[in-house]
């Protein structure tokens, strides 16, 4: 895949943001290859990470208007690795708050021993909203977002087997974007 971009957007994130499905009426414009999709999509994104005591935790939240919403949680101890990954319920981000309690499975399999998994925390907008205008060439055509996004600063914790876990946060914003995708794009 080649991407012409002016501003990214971390990882496994950047892929929940590309791959939702398509919800609009197909539309044709004269610069277009053919039909394609328009959608507005509003949401948060946030990736955070921490350590105490030997335990590790991940946390990765995506919520999207138009596609729903993900939460990647993972809490790694010496011995093992408990998973939360996929579709959860709305409602991650509320009005500057999180707050969540997940079931984490040993190795992400649901039938594994689980753990209770509590994210709490908040977020403020951090700097000006920035112009996105991203060019993603795929298989299929050019997916084409343009929009805003806003930094955020967030202070997350997680709670997991009575200890409190603060996370430092990489990736955390807020987007509004309309996104153009071929019709033809498989999702």
């Amino acid at each position: 895949m080649t991407c012409r971009t002016r501003t990214t957007v971390g990882g496994a994130l950047a892929a929940m943001l590309l791959s939702a499905l398509p919800t609009a009426a197909a539309a044709s414009a004269p610069d277009s290859h053919g039909p394609f999709t328009l959608t507005e999509e509003k949401g948060h994104v946030l990736d955070c990470a921490g350590e105490r005591n030997g335990v590790s935790a991940a946390v990765q939240l995506y919520e999207n208007s138009a596609f729903g919403t993900y939460a990647y949680v993972s809490v790694r101890t010496a011995d093992t690795e408990y998973l939360r990954d996929g579709e959860t319920d709305a409602g991650l981000f509320d009005h500057g708050t999180i707050s969540r309690e997940v079931t984490v499975h040993e190795g992400g399999e649901t039938t594994g021993p689980a753990r209770t998994v509590v994210v709490d925390g908040s977020y403020t907008p951090a700097g000006p909203r920035q112009r996105v205008h991203e060019v993603h060439d795929e298989p299929w055509g050019q997916v084409v977002v343009k929009g805003w996004k806003t930094p955020l600063s967030a202070a997350v914790t997680v709670r997991v087997s009575g200890q409190r876990i603060d996370l430092a946060c990489g990736d955390a914003f807020a987007f509004d974007h309309r996104v153009r995708r071929p019709v033809t794009s498989g999702n």
